[in-house]
């Protein structure tokens, strides 16, 4: 068969193939709907046959499980009543009885690997293990408090004559999972006085192994969807993949409710919900009620009849849909030639007659490579007559000169392997020198089936969409060695370009950007105002210039200098948003680090004339109060009188107001170090006992251990805490509920700057007022009758040179157990002063 060009193969082979299913779809209709009957009979039968089977294995489990649960029953309730009949003995002989009575049991009936006998407490009194067959009674002091086992719980509830069965689940001993693994039912009764008065129960330990073995028997894989539910619902034995872990306590069953109401109706049957079938029965115990037994039998299990099926005639079938494919394929190859044929003929006149009207170029060069057809719209382009072009050597006529060598031997080597080419790009000259560039599609004819002896080139001219890509190129090359980052967005704000220095500097990669919009990098601390007026003035058709805090995929802020304009075509509507952004994250640190310099440079300054106006009271005034203080206390040892002592008083307070103000002036001189942060609380604690044991306030010390070291000045940090501390001791009061206390804590908190440690110190004294929690800090602000206001912005100042936080706050029952004043310290483990130290050095 000649190929005349793609389109038209792939139309013979879409001819060929609808003549194909013509003839093969109803034949493989036919062969599968015998299929189809054949398969739903055979998996019908099989299906019938398995129901059948589960229904003879539930009644089976029924008859095991009365035998085991009747065994079970009279069992603890023969013990029960024993236990019952011995309540009137002494302690000592009443145990030593029950004692004899449970050996004897457990000797006699292996079934049970504990007897045990618990008083209303929960405390057990009597324990008897039968570990590997051997019996032997558990000492007093170790036995004991099962008061919050589930199985105490229901058994001392019953009524008497009445008897709980657990689910099954694993014994436990001294808080471990008995090894190796001992499923295990427990069976208890409430033991009664003569007096009916209930004193206890009776729980066996049933060895569930045996009964788990019972129903391996009757059916190894029955146990993977059987259920078997107490009379309460609770799923005593659930599905599982394997018999060593066939136990479960699932104290909300493990059958839906709508099965369950079904099942209580019918009592016993078999019936189909969803896609599952449902075989049941229920047995009656005397003493326990009604037992559900269900199977449960998955739709999807019938797949084994489905790959029986499958196994013995699915080769038979597919054997004869083979052989029908064949003689299809042959029949319909014939019957497809002959069409062929007539419209080869038809095509060959409609070709030549497409390519003079095609508002494309299209020339046909023949095996010695002359121009045999070219059309109106090629002779337009180049500027040659018709008569001109036809004959004429394509490569020596169209071809720069030094390209022809090139288009020559290209030319050749198509025209030798004859493969059509959907796309290639080629260079064209015309009569006046002009060089056109356009993308061909070739298409090879052939003499039968030897070599190609022509090829008919169909090509657009794409020399100004080529200067426009090499233009674009040259523009995307110089983004992407851009220092700074560039993004480009649709005029939705949707992502459609970025370059590698947005990639390193926010972390993602280009997929993770692609088509979403930019307010994934948001950090949230800019103002929305901010956002929509760049969004204003984009619409508007400005540029924005600004800045942004943004967040990298890390986590880590970063700030960017951005300036972003609208991209327009000719008639001014924008087509694209193009960001260019500089990262000016380490300008902000330095800009802030200088800031912070130049308010603690102005902050020293007035310190330091403070401290003159300081030094200068206290050096006029020390000497005359040293005199006033000694005058007095010499006066009050000769005479008690109530006017010398509150002079004294006075002229201590004035002394105090002087050590503040020493102590507030006075520059700060820093020697940090790395300090457990426990011991030094817990030492300024123990320094103020003597404090708090004469206000009669309880201290109460709870520590986070294992805190991380913090770098701090020992000296300045226990000033601040022993400020705080003493407050608290002063503030805390007595109430209804409680005497005078403070409590001191440590804790650990993560934040987006690091670690920090956390120092509360709470007092249930009256509360603060909110609205003077700020105002405490300042100098010379006081609450108390005789504070001199600068304890608490000494103590700030201490913080805050270590960048760390101080806060006062009303407390409530929210946030402890009493109401009272929190006072919390929060310092970084690392400032970011010592992290700068040591990029430095």
């Amino acid at each position: 068969m000649d190929e005349l060009d793609a389109p038209r193969h792939f139309v013979k082979q879409r001819q060929f193939y609808a003549e194909l299913l013509l003839w093969l779809i109803p034949g493989w209709m036919a062969i599968l709907g015998l299929m189809l009957v054949h398969y739903f009979l055979s998996v019908h039968n099989e299906q019938q046959y398995a129901l059948h089977n589960e229904r003879v294995i539930v009644e089976l489990i029924e008859e095991v499980l009365d035998e085991s649960l009747s065994s079970m029953s009279s069992d603890v309730k023969l013990l029960s009543y024993m236990a019952g009949k011995q309540a009137d003995a002494p302690a000592a002989q009443f145990r030593a009885n029950l004692t004899d009575y449970f050996i004897q049991l457990a000797s006699n009936q292996s079934s049970y690997d504990q007897v045990r006998f618990i008083d209303t407490s929960g405390r057990e009194i009597v324990r008897v293990n039968n570990v590997d067959n051997r019996t032997h009674a558990v000492d007093e002091q170790h036995l004991q408090n099962k008061s919050r086992r589930y199985y105490f719980q229901r058994s001392v509830e019953l009524a008497p004559d009445k008897v709980y069965i657990s689910p099954m689940d694993l014994n436990i001993e001294g808080g471990k999972i008995q090894q190796p693994l001992n499923p295990t039912i427990r069976v208890g009764a409430s033991v009664f006085d003569r007096d009916q008065q209930r004193i206890g129960v009776v729980v066996l330990n049933y060895k569930a192994r045996q009964l788990i073995d019972k129903l391996l028997t009757i059916s190894p894989t029955f146990i993977q969807h059987l259920f078997i539910l107490n009379p309460e619902g609770v799923a005593v034995i659930q599905p599982t993949s394997s018999s060593e872990s066939a136990f479960s306590f699932n104290p909300e069953g493990a059958v839906e409710p709508q099965v369950l109401g079904l099942i209580n109706r019918e009592h016993t049957g078999q019936l189909q919900l969803g896609e599952s079938f449902f075989t049941f029965t229920q047995t009656d115990t005397a003493s326990n009620g009604n037992w559900t037994i269900i199977s449960v039998f998955p739709e999807q299990r019938m797949n084994l009849a489905r790959i029986a099926f499958t196994d013995r005639y699915l080769w038979l079938y597919i054997t004869a849909l083979a052989l029908l494919l064949v003689l299809a394929v042959v029949f319909s190859r014939y019957r497809l030639q002959a069409r062929i044929l007539r419209q080869k003929q038809r095509y060959e006149q409609q070709f030549r007659h497409i390519l003079e009207n095609i508002q494309l170029a299209a020339v046909s060069v023949n095996a010695e490579g002359r121009v045999v057809f070219c059309n109106d719209f090629f002779l337009n382009m180049v500027g040659y007559r018709r008569e001109e072009v036809i004959g004429k050597n394509w490569v020596k006529t169209f071809t720069p000169k030094e390209l022809q060598s090139q288009a020559a031997k290209a030319l050749t080597q198509a025209l030798e392997q004859g493969t059509d080419q959907p796309r290639a790009e080629g260079v064209v000259q015309s009569q006046s020198g002009e060089i056109h560039i356009l993308s061909w599609t070739s298409t090879f004819s052939r003499v039968h089936q030897g070599q190609a002896d022509a090829v008919t080139f169909v090509g657009e001219d794409v020399t100004e969409q080529q200067m426009a890509k090499d233009e674009l190129q040259r523009l995307s090359h110089a983004v992407e060695q851009s220092q700074n980052s560039v993004m480009i967005t649709d005029i939705a704000g949707r992502i459609v370009y970025v370059n590698p220095v947005f990639c390193e500097l926010t972390g993602y990669e280009i997929d993770e950007v692609m088509g979403r919009t930019p307010k994934f990098l948001q950090s949230g601390e800019m103002p929305e105002d901010s956002y929509q007026a760049l969004w204003l003035a984009l619409q508007d058709g400005r540029e924005w210039r600004g800045e942004f805090h943004n967040r990298k995929k890390n986590g880590e802020m970063y700030w960017e200098r951005a300036r972003i304009s609208p991209v327009k075509n000719v008639e001014g509507q924008a087509l694209y948003y193009v960001a260019v952004k500089q990262d000016i994250t380490e300008e902000k640190r330095l800009a802030a680090e200088v800031e912070r310099q130049m308010r603690e440079r102005i902050q020293h300054e007035k310190l330091a004339a403070v401290g003159k106006v300081v030094n200068m009271i206290a050096h006029d005034l020390r000497n005359p109060l040293s005199s006033i203080k000694m005058a007095l206390q010499i006066y009050g040892r000769k005479e008690q009188d109530e006017l010398s002592t509150i002079s004294l008083d006075q002229v201590r307070y004035m002394e105090a107001i002087l050590e503040d103000l020493m102590t507030y002036s006075r520059p700060d001189q820093f020697k940090p170090d790395w300090l457990d942060l426990n011991k030094l609380v817990e030492l300024v604690t123990l320094t103020q006992q003597k404090l708090a044991k004469e206000k009669g306030v309880a201290l109460d010390i709870s520590f986070q251990p294992n805190l991380p070291t913090v770098y701090a000045d020992p000296v300045k940090l226990r000033q601040a805490l022993q400020n705080i501390i003493v407050n608290a001791i002063q503030a805390a009061e007595s109430t209804e509920n409680q005497s005078p206390c403070v409590k001191v804590a440590t804790n650990i908190m993560m934040t987006d700057v690091g670690t920090q440690l956390l120092v509360d110190i709470d007092n249930n004294g009256p509360a603060i007022d909110p609205c003077l929690t700020e105002k405490v800090f300042e100098p010379f602000f006081t609450t108390k009758a005789k504070g001199t206001g600068l304890g608490l912005a000494i103590v700030k100042r201490i913080i805050d040179s270590h960048e760390g936080k101080i806060s006062i706050k009303p407390l409530n029952q929210k946030d402890s157990i009493w109401q009272g004043t929190r006072s919390r310290i929060q310092l970084p483990v690392t400032p970011a002063s010592y992290n700068n130290n040591e990029r430095i050095h």
